[in-house]
């Protein structure tokens, strides 16, 4: 398959790839097609549990040392209402 991209399209595949976003023209496509499936409602099972588990593995090595302040104003230093 050949694919035509305007300068302004090549541009951001390039800076993508030399930020690190992405390694490769290739992986650029695949993280655009998964965003696109993703906009399109379709859900993966299999990345949502590998993304819970990492979360949860992280969780693990959180400790909160609140010294009597509950999560809720924690969660409401620096609102703004």
């Amino acid at each position: 398959m050949s694919i035509n991209l305007t300068p302004e399209q090549q541009a951001i595949i390039q800076q993508a790839i030399q930020t690190g976003l992405v390694r490769s023209v290739d992986e650029f496509i695949e993280s655009a097609l998964g965003a696109l499936s993703h906009r399109n409602g379709e859900f993966d099972k299999a990345k949502s549990r590998l993304a819970g588990a990492r979360i949860r593995e992280l969780r693990k090595g959180v400790r909160l040392q609140l010294k009597g302040i509950s999560i809720r104003e924690l969660a409401h230093i620096g609102h703004k209402y």
